[in-house]
């Protein structure tokens, strides 16, 4: 199947729709994989630049255990980090059902399937530019 990819940007416009993964930022695509290795599942991106100076990217991802949320929160701190980014905190327990590691220009939400499903985070961005998960080489 084949996805619709946003057009560029311009100034004044929100542009909404699917990103192609060869145009999400190499800091995000680093994350996104660090994650794919530990096995989270349904991992997906949101393009927020258009919509707030907090943040440019939000990865979402399920984990299935407190033992995977662990793995995959080291896997990604320590894939950001080589990459210069900076950790500015972590909200949540490796057991808590959601868990929450910023980056400032990257977030990343760790949830458990029921929380994910409950707090339904990808409604509240439905409109913003995402990827779909499928990681292509």
């Amino acid at each position: 199947m084949s996805l619709p990819v946003m057009d560029n940007k311009k100034d004044d416009e929100i542009i909404t729709g699917y990103i192609d993964w060869e145009r999400i930022p190499a800091d995000v695509q680093k994350g996104v994989e660090a994650l794919n290795e530990k096995k989270v599942e349904d991992i997906r991106v949101y393009d927020l630049r258009s919509f707030t100076p907090f943040c440019d990217f939000v990865i979402l991802g399920t984990v299935m255990s407190g033992a995977q949320a662990k793995s995959a929160k080291g896997s990604i701190v320590k894939a950001l980090n080589e990459n210069g980014l900076k950790l500015f905190g972590i909200e949540g327990e490796d057991d808590s059902r959601w868990m929450l590691i910023d980056f400032w220009d990257i977030v990343i939400h760790l949830f458990r399937p029921e929380t994910r499903d409950y707090y339904n985070l990808e409604a509240l961005w439905a409109d913003f530019p995402w990827w779909p998960g499928e990681i292509r080489v």
